[in-house]
């Protein structure tokens, strides 16, 4: 988070606030998100330090974006994968973030 000039909350617009959104949904880790511990990605319990085929993580992250309003088409691209981190990208109609 970062402040405007006058002091407030500086909040993304379109287009950056979709792909603000689909970063965020991508990094949320299952349980995290108080208000629905029902979404999230389950990092910590399924996919970091374990074997895990690489086509699941990246249906987790499309699934992830998806929930995004508006988003329908969604291209993941990974990097890198290692026991501890993943790093890649998430491109979708009309926009791309980064993990």
């Amino acid at each position: 988070m970062c402040l405007t000039s006058t002091g407030d909350i500086a909040v993304a617009v379109e287009p950056y606030a979709q792909e603000q959104d689909v970063a965020s949904e991508c990094r949320l880790i299952l349980g995290e998100a108080w208000y629905d511990t029902t979404i999230g990605i389950p990092y910590i319990t399924d996919i970091l330090g374990r074997a895990v085929p690489v086509q699941l993580i990246k249906e987790y992250l499309v699934a992830a974006a998806k929930r995004v309003p508006g988003v329908a088409n969604v291209t993941v691209y990974l990097s890198s994968i290692t026991a501890r981190g993943l790093s890649g990208q998430v491109q979708f109609n009309g926009g791309a973030t980064t993990l």
